[in-house]
């Protein structure tokens, strides 16, 4: 179980955004995902350095206000990548200096060898950035399970889309919580890197709650207003599904 309040503390914000749906004016404009592909035998070595010498470091650059906050989850199932890594920023060029200044606090505190080992782990590595947009999750939520689904439309239905989520799915998303099937929700539009341009973020703390709340809510949708469920299907150009666990600090 997952104290999300404590270490993934990206989600307790409404934040403007670009392509995203309503928001407020207050709060981080950015969230920064690293995905690596790492060698499962490598899994506890790699896990074991995060926790002694990335997380002081990440804790510093919070405290300095560099970033406001980071995480790390692992690959339970779908996606290319079995580690992701995340940022949170109101601030554009805070990305770069956070790398600059991470990567410092890491060769003053890492022994090379483990560097060199660490860098060795990395058999692939992809960067995206996306754009805050709600963000419904519950201070002192625990989860088990975060659910990734990213999709691609087409920039010309953008304001369909974002309409059909913020007064369709936004509502049956909050009556899964109020269910006790879903613990929180956010939704991010593009910025930079990938190829889809909506990302929405789920947290469970029960694995069946998973397939219960994708036909409680595609079922809900399909029922109750067909037409807004028609369009937003037909919308849908591509698609992705990636399940995380937190990382854990076993290895340590």
């Amino acid at each position: 179980m997952y104290r999300v309040a404590s270490l993934f503390a990206l989600l307790l914000l409404l934040t403007p955004t670009f392509g995203c749906g309503a928001q407020e004016a207050d709060g981080p404009t950015h969230l920064y995902e690293a995905f690596f592909k790492v060698n499962y035998a490598d899994l506890p070595e790699w896990n074991r350095q995060y926790f002694q010498y990335s997380v002081p470091v990440l804790d510093d650059l919070v405290s300095r206000g560099v970033i406001e906050g980071y995480n790390q989850w692992e690959h339970n199932t779908g996606g290319e990548y079995n580690v992701r890594m995340a940022i949170r920023t109101n601030d554009w060029n805070s990305i770069d200096s956070f790398w600059s200044q991470y990567f410092e606090g890491l060769q003053a505190s890492t022994p090379e060898a483990e560097s060199q080992a660490s860098a060795g782990m990395i058999q692939a590595h992809h960067d995206e950035i996306w754009n805050f947009g709600t963000i419904n999750v519950p201070e002192g939520l625990e989860t088990a399970y975060m659910y990734a689904a990213t999709y691609q439309y087409n920039f010309q239905d953008e304001s369909e889309w974002i309409r059909i989520h913020d007064e369709v799915a936004g509502p049956l998303f909050n009556q899964a919580m109020a269910d006790g099937i879903l613990g929180g929700w956010v939704t991010l539009g593009h910025n930079t890197g990938g190829r889809h341009n909506y990302k929405l973020l789920f947290f469970f703390e029960d694995w069946d709650h998973i397939d219960d709340f994708t036909g409680q809510v595609l079922g809900t949708m399909a029922e109750q207003t067909p037409a807004d469920f028609e369009k937003y299907m037909s919308m849908i150009q591509g698609h992705n599904d990636v399940i995380y666990v937190p990382t854990t600090n076993s290895g340590s």
